[in-house]
This record gives structure tokens, C-alpha cells and sequence, in this order.
């Protein structure tokens, strides 16, 4: 990609809009649509252009973690400033502290949510927020308050986020684009993309020209529908699509359309209501635990009333993330109490009740042993075995289940939880993909030992 994009020009005119009284007409600049539409290299053109037009501005640019920051956008920017020539010596750039320092003393730098010293710590002219899908609202507010004059951000919508509601602000605009409204797309990936588009999306069903089952028998000769022949080829394309099995509505939404789609084969459906209901109801708590280390550790709080399961999210840290963001004060507390160790330490942190049931992942005793020894006397492991993971997401299913709105990884989680597919054969299996299952898992804990309590009645 070597030439200014159609998104670029429509990102800088939002920039520079006022309102009738000269003042800046849009805080948040929110791009969303299909891959490749070139939202990521168009808002490193202008994050570029802003740093040389204006001095001393100071601009950040987020990931969830540093190290995808890292990866992603600034691996792609050193390799687009150098293909395009618009590195002119115009920037230092400092590896080490991954921040590009400009001749007119603008900076632009690279940074991770997952350092909640620095987010709560810099204040910034302008900030870019990059696919901040794991980014939580509070998260985001914090930069946001601390940013003067606008916020980028850039998603393909495949799920609900705070950003749907964002976007309805007075001062925010989306500009929406798709590969189509990229000039310097790949051949292969617009191929690739294309492949997804179903008979059912074409331009002849959609306008209701043709249904989708005539489309299969349609004689193309004769072409007794007068169909155009741009029209004939999208339609061709996508009956190749569909017997090659390369179709995928979901696929084409999210990537093709850049549209917001449900993950085919989901499995839950859990609603979402405020804080404050759940806060309201009177009812005993129970705990629901999966262990991590790496992947993340999912903590969640439940309450049950009236033949309706409640769920609050705790913590969703791993724990080495969770370690790495310690105080030096806190390092200390937890090297005093040696016999307790790190686990005791932040379940006691959490506020969670050491009188109530934490009902734990099994696949770690010692750390249950260990609970239990600090105090936390009815630290159970969930049972296991052969069925259970499909029993307990019929039981989650026949339950009317609610989830707080400040849960987000857990709305991420009910809403992308799927079943498996048999590569070979494409037939839907009953057992769950083995992801995106960290709060998930924990909710079917606790709902499976309230069976076993009695509290939860299965007819």
C-alpha cells in the first residue's frame, strides 16, 4: 500500500471538523468495517501526519498488552513508513522505549492497558486504541479523561462492546469501510474474503430479484432476469463458493461486510443487567473458580433466586499478569505470610468470603489444600467426568441466567462460546470448542453444585 486511502481522507477531514463555534467537532473518531479495508495503515498515515503538522503533541497508540502493541500496530508501521518512503528522517525512533520522537518535538508512542500505571499515570494530546476488544470500559475511560484532543479507535464489530454505545455520542462519528474501499488490497486476500460471501448475500437475492434456491438453476445463457454482468459474476462467484464449501455467513459479515454477526453454532444466551439489580438481590453468594497461569484466571460471584441464575465477574488476570502489576508494598505482604502465598493473598484482596463455597476448577488440588488451609474452608473441587461439561451447558441453558454489565469478559464469553464442528464432516458436535470458557466453566461449577445441594431442581 503505497498511496493515501479514501479511510485516510475521511479520517483527517473528521479530525479537523468544528462545530459553529470553531471547536472541535469529534472526540472520537471510530473506524469499524472488514478486514483489510485499511483502517490500521490509514490511521498510521494520520497519526504520522498529526505528529509532523503539530508540535509537541503528544499521541499513544493501546493494545491490551504492550507486547501485541508491539506486534501488530508498530510492526506495521515501521514496515509502511519504509515502503512508502514517508520515513524522511522526520522521527527518531526508540526501540527500547518503542516511542517515535519527531524533529518538531511531537512524540508518538506504543503502550498496554495491561499497565495500570501507565494508564492511570499519562495524559496524552491524542490516543489510538487498536482492536481494544479485551479493553474494558473503566479501562478506556481512564485514557479517555486523561486524552485533550480526540481518541481513534478501530474494530471489526463482531461483538456487542461499550463501543456500540460510544458511538451514539453526539461527538463521535464512525466512518465504516470495507476491502472494497481499499484500492491497495491484496488480490489473494480480496480473494480470500470474497470466498466467505454466501448466494444468500448477493446483490440479485438481497434486492429480491431472484431467491436463493433459483440462484442454483439459474440459466446464465439466457438470462431471462436481465441480470448485469457485474451481477452474474457476484452470483457465479458465490454458487462456486457454496459448492466448494467456502461459504460462511458469519465469515462474510464480520470480514466482508464489516458487520456485526453471531458466532455460528453459539451456544448461550445469557442477558445482561446493571450492578445495582444484582447488588439488590438478598440471596447467599457463591464462588466459581478456573485456574490460570498463563491463560487467564477466571473468578466469578453468583447468586440464585426464583429459578434464575446471577453472575457477577471478579477477575479475569492471569496470574503472572496479575503478579506482574504488583506493588512493591503488596510483594511484601504476600513474602510475610510465606506459608499462605500469592493465591491466599488475592482471593483475601477480592473480598472474597472465606464462609461462603468456592467451588474450583480440579485440575489444581494443592491450590484448593491450600485455601482450605487458609481459612477458606469450603473451597470444593467441581466434579468432573465423562458428560459433564455437556450436562452442565444443558443446565446453564435450561436456567434463565443474567450477567452484570461491568462483566465484559464475560459477555464476550457468552457471546462467542460455540460448539464444535467436525472438520471432516461439518456436522455440529454437542461438546463446546475449548475456548473462550475461562468465566464460562466456572458459571457451570456453581450451577452443577447447586444441583448437587438441591437448591437447583432438575426435573
Amino acid at each position: 500500500m503505497h498511496g493515501l486511502t479514501p479511510v485516510y481522507v475521511a479520517t483527517w477531514v473528521a479530525v479537523h471538523k468544528t462545530d459553529d463555534k470553531g471547536n472541535r467537532r469529534y472526540k472520537y473518531i471510530i473506524h469499524t468495517g472488514s478486514s483489510r479495508s485499511s483502517k490500521t495503515y490509514s490511521l498510521i498515515d494520520a497519526a504520522d501526519k498529526y505528529a509532523k503538522t503539530y508540535s509537541n503533541k503528544r499521541g499513544t497508540i493501546w493494545r491490551d498488552t504492550k507486547t501485541d502493541c508491539k506486534k501488530t500496530v508498530l510492526t506495521d508501521a515501521l514496515k509502511h513508513h519504509k515502503n512508502t518512503g514517508r520515513y524522511q528522517k522526520s522521527y527518531i525512533f526508540n526501540k527500547t522505549e518503542s516511542i517515535f520522537h519527531y524533529d518538531n518535538g511531537s512524540t508518538v508512542e506504543i503502550h498496554g492497558t495491561d499497565d495500570e500505571e501507565t494508564v492511570h499515570g499519562l495524559t496524552q494530546d491524542w490516543a489510538w486504541l487498536n482492536e481494544p476488544y479485551k479493553i474494558s470500559k473503566d479501562t478506556f475511560d481512564q485514557i479517555d479523561q486523561r486524552t485533550s484532543d480526540f481518541i481513534f479507535i478501530d474494530w471489526n464489530p463482531k461483538k456487542n462492546h461499550w463501543i456500540d454505545i460510544l458511538s451514539k455520542q453526539d461527538n463521535a462519528i464512525v466512518i465504516h469501510s470495507t476491502y472494497k474501499d481499499n484500492p491497495f488490497c491484496p488480490p489473494e486476500q480480496r480473494k480470500k474474503i470474497e470466498s466467505y460471501q454466501p448466494i444468500k448475500f448477493t446483490e440479485v437475492v438481497l434486492n429480491g430479484l431472484i431467491s436463493t434456491n433459483e440462484c442454483i438453476k439459474y440459466d446464465f445463457k439466457t438470462n431471462d432476469r436481465g441480470f448485469t454482468d457485474t451481477q452474474i459474476k457476484e452470483l457465479k462467484r458465490c454458487i462456486n463458493n457454496e459448492e466448494s464449501g467456502t461459504a460462511e455467513p458469519y465469515k462474510w459479515e464480520v470480514y466482508g461486510l464489516g458487520q456485526k454477526g453471531e458466532r455460528p453454532n453459539r451456544i448461550l444466551r445469557f442477558k445482561e443487567i446493571p450492578f445495582s439489580e444484582y447488588l439488590s438481590i438478598n440471596k447467599p453468594v457463591y464462588y466459581g473458580v478456573d485456574w490460570g497461569a498463563v491463560d487467564p484466571m477466571g473468578i466469578l460471584e453468583a447468586k440464585y433466586y426464583d429459578g434464575a441464575l446471577y453472575l457477577h465477574e471478579i477477575s479475569y488476570d492471569s496470574e503472572n499478569t496479575i503478579k506482574s502489576k504488583l506493588l512493591p508494598t503488596e510483594i511484601s505482604q504476600i513474602q510475610s505470610n510465606i506459608d499462605e502465598g500469592f493465591i491466599m493473598w488475592y482471593f483475601r484482596k477480592l473480598g472474597i468470603d472465606n464462609k461462603r463455597p468456592i467451588i474450583c476448577d480440579s485440575n489444581r488440588p494443592l491450590k484448593i489444600i491450600a485455601l482450605r488451609k487458609a481459612g477458606f474452608e469450603m473451597a470444593l473441587a467441581a466434579v468432573k467426568g465423562s458428560g459433564s461439561v455437556v450436562d452442565g451447558i444443558d443446565l446453564l441453558n435450561n436456567l434463565d441466567v443474567y450477567y452484570t454489565h461491568t462483566s465484559i469478559n464475560l459477555k464476550y464469553e457468552n457471546e462467542n462460546y460455540s460448539r464444535k464442528v467436525d472438520k471432516r464432516t461439518g456436522e455440529v458436535l454437542e461438546e463446546p470448542e475449548d475456548m473462550d470458557n475461562h468465566l464460562i466453566d466456572p458459571a457451570r461449577y456453581v450451577a452443577q453444585f447447586l444441583v448437587q445441594q438441591g437448591i437447583i431442581k432438575v426435573i
